[in-house]
């Protein structure tokens, strides 16, 4: 018996301790983790999602869900809501994640398993980023090409997948075609059947309501213009040019061709949107080259149409161009259709403390005005051959310029437009006011290109008669010559822009000629009998500028006995003197109010720079950037800044621009990325 009880002892301990094994085995004491997070909706990357996307969260073991969520955040906050499968936590946000922006995930230690067992570490941070709006990434035939075949297609590449029929839904091409979409990926090739028109420029365009396959939109519109293949006769010029702004509410509209056109076939070409009344011509536009041209109709290359009322301001028109407009002397040739857009500006109120320049950038070079830091510009002249020169009266209300040899003045707001020059046949340019405003000066040549001189005439509705002043030195005809806007590639003004001076009271004058003599011209009280005194043997190509406190006019040039090139100073007796300091100068901005005084000169590596002087004499080279000259220098009314222009080093007739330059910090503002000869108005 005792032996039985023994052997019971045993086996009771014995089992004891398979209980305590069986536990120490077999029940869990491991923590859960993190095995990893995933985006539903990436974007070719793990970290990259969709803004519609949810992220999902796998444990290594199945946890208790409320310990999860309790410690979830994520971080711009995002509202959403949680569901599970098995060990996975799958977090759905409530709407569209913010597009391009980060997201961190955040999960506080202290979660548990089943088990009860509690994660020490938690998610410290994990971070992605949602995409942005999608974009093409290019087209191809590429934007503004040409020659496309009729049975051509656009293809569009995506930088990722698309909702294909949003894509195609926000597609529109003007003129009209039909459409066909072919997918592959995130390229689409769009196809027009038998719909495109020979000889005509289309625009295809993607609104922004194309979404990829995420629902993200388009930040804005594309638009890829192209034309297809014409046959026989060329667009030469748009008049304004597709896309300028600030167009004058008087502008022309008009098209020219390379090649005499016939009219039938033209006149009812042309379409303007909003609609405009109007007059349509088939002319040839103004020049003045040498007399004998031929301006006939049958050599009419040009299709104009001239609005019988001022368009209206700041609104954009577009001009569309049929395909019927053929060749002269070959009707089987047919222009493209073309269709372009442009916006005017408003007419300007008053001159005052603005900038006038002289810019190509509406088709044809005109003089165009701005505010003085370079906004709302707008377009003054409307001229259809370039103008080469222009000024402006002393109280800023009147213009007056030069555009195929005739002298016209116009007032500030583009009315009350008088032709100076009288319809005989001959040529005038290089404008200037006198002082009061009562005349202006010009070159003249006669209708056979003899050279005149230059004369003062009255402006319109003022006494006195015409006389001359000067007896040679007028430009020679081919102010069109001058390309873009009209800067050429001398270092000094052109001989089509005023080179003259007045001093203060109006009685003496001075001209540079288109041939470079230099003459001091006494006009005398009532302007009659002049006399004539010339800077003997000073030679110069800049226009000169009147000196105040000097009494002298000053002009960039060269003189016998003197090394090179300097700024002159020639008094009102006609005596010249060197200025010391101004070695290489090729044109000057006269003085500043403190007596400085700006010149500008050609340094010996070539480049052209700004250099002030001031009243003591001493010097200093204004900074500029590398590869650029500076050119026609004037002072602000204040004394404090230079109004210049810039060009292109290695191209002395492209402009780079027109610049404010503070005097004393060198610090420099671009105002226009065109144009030239900038003055202050008034």
């Amino acid at each position: 018996m005792r032996r039985l009880i023994s052997l019971v002892s045993i086996l009771v301990a014995l089992a004891g301790l398979g209980i305590v094994l069986f536990n120490a085995t077999t029940l869990d004491r491991r923590p859960p983790g993190i095995r990893g997070i995933s985006l539903s909706a990436p974007a070719g990357d793990s970290r990259l999602a969709q803004t519609l996307t949810a992220i999902d969260i796998e444990f290594t073991e199945p946890v208790r869900t409320g310990t999860v969520e309790a410690r979830f955040r994520i971080e711009p906050p995002v509202e959403g809501a949680f569901t599970w499968d098995r060990s996975t936590a799958i977090f759905t946000p409530s709407g569209k994640l913010a597009a391009d922006a980060s997201f961190t995930i955040v999960i506080a230690p202290g979660y548990t398993d089943l088990a009860g067992n509690a994660d020490a570490d938690g998610l410290d941070g994990w971070t992605f980023r949602t995409v942005g709006p999608p974009v093409v990434l290019r087209a191809t035939p590429e934007d503004g090409a040409g020659g496309i075949p009729l049975d051509g297609v656009v293809e569009l590449v995506f930088d990722r997948l698309m909702d294909t029929t949003s894509v195609e839904s926000a597609i529109d091409v003007s003129p009209s075609a039909t459409v066909s979409a072919t997918w592959r990926g995130s390229v689409v090739t769009l196809g027009f059947g038998q719909t495109l028109r020979s000889g005509t420029s289309y625009v295809l365009t993607v609104s922004a309501e194309a979404a990829d396959t995420g629902g993200s939109r388009l930040e804005a519109p594309f638009a890829v213009r192209f034309t297809t293949v014409g046959t026989g006769l060329g667009i030469s010029g748009l008049i304004p040019a597709d896309g300028a702004a600030g167009i004058g509410v008087a502008s022309p509209i008009a098209v020219r061709f390379d090649a005499p056109i016939d009219p039938e076939s033209a006149r009812e070409a042309l379409h303007v949107t909003p609609s405009a009344d109007g007059d349509v011509r088939i002319v040839r536009l103004p020049s003045d080259q040498q007399p004998g041209t031929t301006s006939t109709l049958e050599a009419a290359d040009t299709l104009l149409f001239e609005p019988s009322a001022p368009l209206a301001p700041h609104t954009t028109y577009t001009v569309t161009l049929d395909p019927t407009v053929k060749r002269l002397d070959d009707p089987s040739g047919v222009a493209s259709g073309q269709t372009w857009s442009f916006t005017t500006g408003a007419p300007t109120v008053s001159g005052q403390n603005q900038i006038a320049f002289l810019g190509a950038r509406g088709g044809i070079r005109n003089v165009w005005v701005m505010n003085p830091d370079g906004t709302n510009q707008r377009q003054l002249t409307v001229e259809l051959a370039p103008v080469s020169s222009f000024d402006t009266s002393a109280d800023g209300a009147r213009v007056v310029f030069a555009s195929a040899g005739i002298v016209t003045i116009t007032q500030i707001d583009g009315t009350g437009v008088e032709r100076l020059t009288p319809p005989d046949g001959r040529l005038e340019y290089a404008p200037a006011f006198t002082p009061d405003d009562s005349g202006v000066v010009v070159a003249r040549r006669d209708p056979a290109g003899g050279d005149l001189g230059y004369w003062l005439v009255p402006r319109p509705g003022t006494p006195g008669e015409e006389h001359q002043i000067l007896g040679r030195g007028a430009p020679e005809p081919g102010s069109a010559a001058l390309g873009g806007d009209g800067i050429g590639d001398t270092e000094g003004t052109p001989p089509w822009m005023p080179r003259i001076a007045f001093e203060a009271t109006g009685e003496r004058v001075l001209i540079v000629t288109a041939m470079g003599e230099v003459a001091l011209v006494a006009l005398g009280p009532g302007r009659s009998a002049p006399i004539f005194f010339v800077a003997i043997r000073l030679v110069a190509d800049a226009a000169p500028v009147w000196a105040p406190s000097r009494g002298a006019f000053l002009v960039a040039g060269t003189a016998p006995g003197n090394p090179g090139r300097a700024l002159f100073a020639v008094d009102l007796q006609g005596r010249v003197t060197r200025i010391a300091g101004t070695d290489g100068a090729v044109g000057a901005a006269g003085l500043r109010p403190s007596g400085g005084l700006a010149i500008l000169v050609r340094l010996p590596d070539g480049s052209t720079r700004l250099r002030l002087l001031s009243a003591s004499g001493a010097s200093r080279d204004l900074a500029a950037p590398v590869g650029r000259d500076d050119r026609w220098p004037a002072w602000s009314p204040d004394g404090k800044t230079l109004l210049i222009g810039r060009t292109l080093t290695a191209q002395p007739g492209s402009s780079d621009g027109i610049w404010l330059v503070d005097a004393d910090t060198d610090a420099a503002e671009q105002l226009t990325r065109d144009g030239a000869f900038a003055r202050w108005i008034p």
